[in-house]
């Protein structure tokens, strides 16, 4: 297994961070890492994702959505290469007090393949890095819309 993970603290209300996150359809606009997910965010939706990790090729696969709970968290998983790899990912949002969140993702990668992911783990974690720094932007009115 192999896991990225990070957070980044927003100011922002929870439920504006949320609405951000589960607009899947404005990813495109703003998310330089995830920069396509078509789908519903309610429980049992399978969502096509594109995740462009800086200095790779696109990816591209279905996931599904396996638990929502609006405002605090979201959890989609799927096979990145059939029986071999496999992404689950998780959005976490926490109410700081005020109008500040803090958000958390991880990732994490299992199967065969997930011991020799490495180098592609390492640029996924650059990626999510990018997005959580959009995704600050964004919600604070800072970034692209």
């Amino acid at each position: 297994m192999r896991e990225i993970r990070g957070s980044v603290d927003i100011d922002a209300p929870v439920e504006r961070v949320w609405q951000v996150v589960t607009d899947f359809k404005s990813y495109p606009k703003w998310n330089p890492w995830i920069t396509r997910l078509e789908g519903g965010s309610n429980v049992g939706s399978k969502i096509a994702v594109t995740v462009k990790a800086p200095g790779r090729k696109d990816t591209n696969f279905i996931s599904e959505v396996i638990k929502v709970q609006p405002n605090q968290e979201i959890l989609m998983s799927g096979p990145v290469i059939k029986g071999m790899l496999r992404s689950t990912h998780l959005f976490k949002f926490e109410a700081m007090g005020g109008s500040k969140t803090r958000a958390f993702q991880s990732v994490e990668f299992t199967g065969a393949l997930s011991p020799m992911i490495g180098g592609l783990a390492r640029d996924q974690q650059k990626g999510l890095d990018l997005m959580n720094a959009a995704m600050k932007n964004l919600c604070e009115g800072t970034g692209k819309r």
